[in-house]
């Protein structure tokens, strides 16, 4: 059995990591074992998962606080712990510099995964970006993206276009996803919304999720609509200042804020659409878990073209009247949400594929 080292800068309930957890349930843990080094201090919501799946968990340092730190971290984890393979999350151009340790402690595989398209910085981060990307290319035996787009922010397009990179799908269990009526029911009646049209959004509370205009656009919405509630799920640094500005809008009785959960499937199916206006997004997992569930989506044209999989999903610019986004809203619908999970299959997006290729990379390289 062999061990992987995992950097990521959490295992918190985020899309990246969401999906490292489904890939790690779904490997042949006789074959591969995954051990993460996360960077932020405190619990992690899947720290009790990965013990029990036999995982370990290291902690390292801030690489904007204490790059030197951080660096040493890596290279000695990497060399005192035998690690041959590592898979690297890069939400940062930066991410060579993790790379470089990791190779200088011995690790023979190294494979960076994007998991973004812009480091929602200005134009020194989008210099050091373009900077970055012959040092990560060059340090990394294999490089992974769950769109072009995100391969193209942290490798190059040059990269992509060479077919350098592997596109690896967000696979899901689908079988989880599969709409039931009887689920809808259920936890439409346990959140108090049971005749309600719900609205929902999943992400962290957080700039690029762009939460603000979600609620100017609620706020149209409610006046066009006025069984409309909105379901929102997930925390983060902003969840403060929106919960204020939902009590300024006097929204406060038709906004539900769940937190982290675990049961995102039932959540999706209970909703009648998912809204997500981010800034940027590499791949958003939410808009591929959404149609699994045969749940209509409107997104905006900033996020990538390709997880457009089905007919569900609409593309509207932040730039146009937020009254435009109100009407498409209510124009959304669905007839036969069960049928999607196949859509799905057909696609290529089963975990079950998703794992066995990246188990593949992480043994041959």
């Amino acid at each position: 059995m062999k061990r992987v080292l995992i950097i990521s800068n959490t295992m918190d309930a985020g899309g990246a990591e969401t999906f490292l957890m489904k890939v790690y349930r779904y490997i042949d843990r006789n074959v591969l074992q995954f051990d993460f080094l996360v960077n932020r201090p405190g619990r992690n919501f899947y720290e009790d998962e990965i013990f029990a799946l036999g995982g370990r968990m290291y902690r390292g340092f801030s690489k904007s606080r204490y790059p030197v730190k951080s660096f040493n971290r890596i290279r000695r984890l990497v060399k005192f712990g035998c690690y041959d393979a590592v898979l690297l999350v890069a939400v940062h151009p930066v991410a060579w510099l993790d790379l470089l340790a990791a190779r200088m402690g011995g690790a023979k595989i190294r494979l960076v995964r994007s998991t973004n398209s812009s480091s929602g910085g200005g134009s020194v981060a989008n210099l050091l970006a373009v900077l970055s990307r012959p040092l990560v290319r060059t340090l990394a035996t294999g490089m992974l993206a769950p769109s072009d787009q995100a391969a193209g922010w942290l490798f190059g397009d040059k990269a992509v276009k060479e077919g350098r990179v592997t596109i690896i799908t967000n696979g899901l269990p689908l079988e989880q996803y599969r709409f039931d009526p009887d689920i809808r029911a259920r936890v439409r009646d346990e959140l108090g919304c049971k005749d309600a049209f719900v609205v929902g959004h999943i992400g962290r509370f957080n700039k690029q999720k762009n939460h603000s205009y979600l609620i100017e656009v609620f706020a149209q919405l409610v006046s066009r609509c006025e069984k409309a509630c909105l379901m929102l799920v997930g925390t983060g640094e902003l969840e403060g200042s929106i919960q204020e500005l939902v009590r300024k809008k006097g929204l406060a009785e038709r906004v539900l804020f769940l937190g982290v959960r675990s049961d995102v499937p039932r959540l999706l199916m209970a909703m009648d659409e998912l809204i997500l206006p981010s800034l940027y997004e590499g791949m958003p997992n939410v808009v591929v878990e959404a149609q699994a569930t045969g749940l209509p989506c409107l997104i905006s044209d900033t996020i990538t073209k390709e997880v457009v999989l089905t007919d569900l999903v609409q593309r509207l610019p932040l730039a146009e009247n937020k009254s435009i986004w109100v009407k498409e809203s209510l124009a959304l619908g669905v007839h036969d949400r069960g049928c999607y999970t196949r859509i799905l299959e057909v696609k290529g997006y089963h975990i079950q594929k998703t794992a066995e290729q990246v188990t593949a990379m992480l043994l041959d390289g």
